[in-house]
């Protein structure tokens, strides 16, 4: 009968990732997990925002509206100069002008007089603000206090205060600005009636001549000293009086709220990283599935151990691929070795001699058991070096000489012995201790054996022994064949 060859497994496997990986599309599957700590992390979060908002001093703000018309800064003509013909226009003041006469030492220090704002020049810096309609001269002055009484004080403070530094300093200015042009007008006078001619034909305004400029000039700051006068008649004055604020300032509660969730995701995500990054022992199928999507045998827990009733199932899986030789290889290597001498025990009952060829460990003696513990055994068990390939082969090939089914097993799922003994096998199979063996462990050993010639057929998640009576083997002799296995095949 022609041997059969291993196909692909019935349920197929994801492309193998890095054990240290946590691919994009298993997001998903990391908060399911962690739905829990997801949700206390939200909880907590939003709790340190609803606390900050609660801890937070109270503060009302109280606004009031000063209109500032605009003032001449410079008279637009160079003071001594009798005839300019490069003239600027006279700049005037802006809004970012009345916003730092607000904020003056002067104004901030009179603020500071009254109960409630005694404080720093900075921090009263920060409780005034200033806001400007697009397009007009005036001023709405916010001030924050502690109190609706506080606020609308604080802001009556300041705009006094501001009116009265206004009307100081930019009075000054315009005086000044108003004697320079007086004094320039007189000196272009001078200069006009010490011109030759006739005054009377100079009424004309014209370019071509100098004493038509001259009288151009005069004209010019006649109008300018008349602008001066007009402005002094409207100084700046509050439009609409500060009232009682009816609700308190809102301390950003929005964005303390959002800033404490976002914190608690922070936290969640960071947690969820490390979690899922580091080693974890596997305690249940799911655990295995994040790294290979191979078939998986889960064994339940029995009193006093033993892996029977799997080792059943792997038997008729050796059968039924007529299987020559197997690799049987344990995270931890003695879960492996366990799992092996009982399917080999089971092997031989169903009448195929077996050999188990044992790959020693580094710093273990390659020879055989005692007789005492072979004589117990219906199968030969065999110690091989782990430092020399050709002595694997060459045991594989006496051990298929002898016995019909060859079991390997070795130390350490990803040492190199593994895959050479998985290259020279018809099936391999990965044995996981529950609650010993660790997830990377298991998908780096799973991936390495998935690039070699022989994948493997699936993954046996062997329960841990719980205490009992060990459960009694069947009585015969190990040199009697069973009436029920008359010839090779199932069990």
């Amino acid at each position: 009968m022609n041997k059969r060859t291993l196909g692909p497994s019935s349920v197929q496997a994801e492309p193998p990732t890095a054990p240290d990986s946590i691919p994009v599309t298993r997001f998903v599957g990391a908060v399911r997990r962690h739905l829990t700590a997801l949700v206390i992390a939200v909880l907590v979060g939003g709790a340190l925002g609803a606390a900050k908002v609660a801890l937070t001093p109270a503060t009302y703000t109280a606004r009031i509206s000063v209109l500032a018309p605009p003032v001449a800064l410079h008279p637009g003509i160079d003071i001594g100069s009798a005839l300019d013909f490069n003239l600027r226009n006279p700049r005037e003041t802006t809004m970012d002008t009345e916003a730092q006469l607000v904020w003056s030492e002067k104004v901030l220090a009179e603020l500071a007089r009254h109960p409630g704002f005694d404080a720093s020049y900075d921090e009263l810096r920060e409780r005034v603000d200033l806001t400007v309609p697009t397009g007009t001269h005036v001023l709405t002055i916010g001030v924050r206090g502690g109190t609706p009484a506080d606020a609308r004080r604080g802001a009556e403070v300041v705009a006094d205060a501001y009116l009265t530094l206004r009307k100081q300093i930019l009075g000054q200015l315009q005086q000044r600005n108003r004697e320079a042009l007086e004094q320039n007008l007189v000196l272009l006078r001078t200069q006009l009636r010490a011109l030759p001619g006739n005054e009377d034909e100079l009424r004309r305004i014209t370019t071509r001549t100098r004493r038509q400029a001259i009288v151009k000039q005069i004209r010019d700051v006649e109008r300018q000293i008349a602008g001066l006068k007009s402005k002094e008649e409207q100084p700046g004055e509050v439009l609409r009086a500060a009232g009682l604020p009816e609700r308190r300032d809102d301390p950003n509660r929005d964005i303390a709220g959002a800033s404490g969730i976002g914190l608690g995701l922070l936290v969640w995500l960071g947690y969820v990283l490390v979690r899922e990054m580091r080693p974890r022992r596997i305690r249940r199928p799911a655990d295995v599935r994040l790294h290979s999507r191979l078939p998986i045998m889960v064994e339940a827990p029995t009193l006093g151990g033993g892996h029977r009733e799997v080792c059943r199932r792997l038997r008729n899986l050796v059968f039924d691929a007529e299987a020559t030789t197997v690799l049987v290889v344990g995270v931890p290597a003695s879960a492996g070795t366990e799992l092996a001498y009982e399917l080999a025990e089971l092997c031989t009952e169903g009448g195929s001699a077996t050999t188990v060829l044992r790959i020693a460990a580094d710093g273990e003696d390659p020879v055989d058991p005692p007789r005492a513990a072979r004589a117990r055994r219906a199968f030969t068990v065999r110690l091989v070096r782990s430092d020399d390939d050709r002595q694997l082969t060459r045991a594989v090939h006496r051990a298929g000489r002898e016995s019909r089914i060859v079991i390997i097993t070795t130390p350490d799922i990803n040492g190199a012995d593994t895959i050479a003994a998985a290259a020279a096998s018809d099936l391999t199979l990965v044995v996981a201790q529950r609650g010993r063996a660790l997830d990377r462990e298991v998908a780096s050993g799973v991936l390495a054996l998935d690039q070699s010639a022989n994948p493997p057929r699936g993954i046996v998640l062997t329960a841990p022994t719980l205490g009992g009576p060990t459960p009694r083997a069947p009585r015969r002799t190990a040199d009697r064949t069973p009436p029920r296995a008359t010839a090779p095949g199932r069990g």
